[in-house]
């Protein structure tokens, strides 16, 4: 058949998608339209380099070179929390590797299946055979395995970021080896992954990727800046907690402005205290998403993301254990009371917080890094890297507001129970009470009383001295001079003095402080007993104790009235009665007063709280008024043994009772001053 005559086998302007051209048509046409661009997968034959000499880590890279090894029976696996470096440890195997003549693969698991299929055509398989099988994961799993264990040269996969160990097998634990994590006769395999549970990975050789010791975080700090000697680093590092992230943001901080911090001095003042300034000061100059990253907070803000898919109580744990794990401390289970969370921050309908729902968030955070469990000799504690603890409570904000009153609602229905450990928390809840708007000015001055109370009982008194006028000053700009708050100041203030052997200056404040709170709270308010109460000290600190023991008796029953015989501040009345009874020579009613404070006491807060071990050092005390020594020795025994775990080897009460026992001469105001008070 001829072609019709306007037929032309030519096409003329622009053609869109697809052009057909026909002669002679004899039969059906089928069109087959051009298949899309395929991904690129995510596999590299070219792993990262690290960016400087890897410090602080000889032993663990001798490890696994030496465990580097065709056939090895179980892959190695890299865990510790984002930002430590377990990505820089397997680029230096990876370098390593290289060198030995190895092919190294580098794959991320979010995109596995695309990726570990480049690698079996990386090593020669057949790219038409990967199009066949990449519909069926688990025989493309076993079809690229077929091809790595046949491998005629030896290679090094890096799975790294496995942070979602179930992307590496979806129905198994990927220790089973039956997904992508598998040993094989061709190869080595190493794992980088935030989760460290030894049951998900077993029967895999672990290896935990800690903080850089204080001498290598500081040589790592200087590498980063591109010096050789670098003034300061060992403070800046230590100040960073040999977090290797953030001594490479710090780093790359001093690098870049040399003008703004010639040295790590400067960066660390201006660190100081906000660590999260890291962020600003190494971010890119560019704007958009990438603008908005944060390096430092953002490594633990994806570690979060993680746990909340499958344990929302995790989060809140976390931001209530940054508070009160503030500055490295541990955070004792009893602190966490499943009983007082219930109904808290914590809780909320979709997902009611138990005992097992609070274990799992435990165990999920754990996991991840961000806590540590660390036993003791009486429960376990939990506890947070220091810049872990900072970061996350920088990254609070308003709607927050009601977890810090719940932590300081914790800690004053528990008391004061060790002073080291509530004056970290006040502090930070302070601090945080300076930018975030927690109801008005009140909260702020309340966690600074607070604070001042700890450092008056851990013997710091330079430190409560000048944050007491700090905060008596800002009390009374901001609430006046007669709030119950600023009376409050003024009070720790004369107590702290009374405490350094001021007694005059103390007497006088005390005498004008009962004016003001008889008149503003009233004659038989707590916080007016409270006044008296230090007077009737200054009268015993004088040697005058008929006038002491007459004005602590009449505070007695008052207490005794007001608030019952198992209220804190009786007890103390109490106590403060026996020793002045004893002092005057009255040994059965002295007797009669310690004795019942300290059974109290004990049943209260337990044999070794501080208060528990005034009592007894009181009743050691009356041991020796009798003539007893050996009970007094055994007594002071037991008192220096608990003071040396409550406040400290150093602490003058220590010091106190250890010069008991040595049966050191000790002046009248160093057993007033330190002995008399409950």
């Amino acid at each position: 058949m001829a072609p019709p005559p306007d037929a032309h086998n030519s096409a003329h302007g622009a053609v869109y998608g697809q052009l057909l051209q026909v002669h002679d048509i004899h039969g059906d046409i089928t069109v087959n339209p051009p298949q899309a661009p395929t991904t690129v997968a995510d596999v590299s034959l070219d792993p990262p380099r690290p960016a400087t000499t890897v410090r602080g880590r000889d032993g663990l890279m001798e490890t696994l070179r030496n465990a580097m090894m065709r056939g090895v029976p179980v892959p190695h696996v890299l865990t510790g929390p984002g930002g430590f470096g377990k990505t820089t440890v397997a680029a230096a195997l990876a370098e390593h590797a290289r060198a030995e003549g190895w092919t190294v693969f580098w794959v991320r698991p979010d995109a596995i299946l695309p990726s570990m299929l480049e690698v079996a055509v990386e090593m020669g398989a057949s790219r038409t055979e990967a199009e066949q099988v990449k519909g069926a994961p688990r025989s493309a799993a076993r079809w690229v395995w077929r091809h790595l264990d046949a491998a005629p040269r030896p290679w090094l996969l890096v799975l790294d970021n496995a942070d979602r160990p179930e992307l590496l097998d979806p129905e198994n634990r990927p220790g089973e080896q039956r997904g992508w994590m598998r040993s094989s006769p061709g190869g080595f395999v190493l794992v980088t992954s935030r989760v460290n549970d030894p049951a998900l990975w077993a029967p895999a050789t672990m290896h935990r990727v800690e903080v850089l010791n204080p001498e290598d975080a500081a040589v790592t700090l200087a590498d980063h800046a591109g010096v050789g000697e670098l003034p300061g680093a060992t403070e800046l590092a230590e100040r960073l907690g040999g977090v290797p992230i953030a001594l490479s943001l710090a780093g790359r901080v001093l690098a870049t402005h040399q003008v703004l911090f010639p040295d790590a001095q400067a960066l660390l003042s201006r660190l100081e205290e906000d660590v999260t300034e890291l962020d600003e000061l190494a971010a890119p100059p560019v704007t958009g998403a990438d603008g908005e990253r944060k390096p430092l907070s953002g490594v633990w803000e994806l570690s979060l993301g993680l746990v909340t898919e499958r344990h929302p109580h995790a989060v809140p744990l976390l931001r209530v254990l940054s508070l009160l794990g503030a500055q490295g401390q541990a955070v004792p289970l009893h602190r966490l009371p499943i009983s007082e969370l219930a109904g808290g921050v914590l809780d909320s309908p979709e997902h009611p917080l138990d005992e097992v729902s609070f274990a799992r968030s435990v165990n999920a955070l754990v996991s991840h890094g961000l806590v540590r469990v660390v036993p003791q000799s009486e429960e376990h504690t939990l506890l947070l890297h220091p810049l872990i603890a900072e970061t996350v409570s920088a990254g609070l904000n308003e709607d927050d507001v009601p977890l810090l009153l719940e932590v300081d609602g914790l800690l004053e229905r528990q008391g004061d129970r060790d002073p080291h450990f509530e004056l970290a928390v006040f502090t930070a809840l302070g601090l945080l009470a300076r930018r975030l708007p927690v109801r008005d000015d009140t909260f702020r001055v309340r966690m600074d009383l607070a604070g001042i109370r700890a450092y008056l009982q851990l013997a710091r008194f330079t430190e409560a001295e000048r944050a007491g006028n700090r905060t008596r000053d800002f009390a009374t700009e901001s609430l006046g001079p007669i709030h119950p708050l600023t009376l409050q100041a003024r009070h720790l203030l004369a107590e702290g003095w009374l405490f350094q052997d001021r007694v005059s200056e103390a007497d006088q404040e005390y005498l004008a402080l009962l004016a003001d709170r008889e008149r503003v709270l009233g004659v038989e308010a707590p916080r007016t007993l409270d006044t008296r109460h230090q007077l009737a000290l200054v009268a015993g600190i004088r040697g005058d104790w008929a006038k002491a023991r007459e004005r602590l008796e009449t505070l007695l029953e008052a207490r005794l009235r007001l608030q019952g015989v198992e209220d804190t501040e009786t007890l103390a009345a109490m106590d403060a009665l026996g020793y002045a009874a004893m002092r005057s020579g009255d040994l059965r009613l002295a007797e009669q007063m310690i004795n019942e404070v300290h059974d109290v006491r004990c049943r209260l807060l337990g044999e070794r709280n501080r208060l528990t071990l005034n009592s007894a050092y009181k009743m050691g005390l009356l041991a020796l008024r009798r003539g007893d020594r050996s009970s007094a020795r055994e007594i002071f025994r037991r008192v220096l043994s608990g003071r040396i775990d409550a406040l400290g080897p150093d602490h003058p009460e220590t010091r106190l009772v250890r010069d008991r026992l040595a049966e050191t001469p000790i002046s009248a105001y160093r057993e007033r001053g330190h002995g008399a008070s409950g």
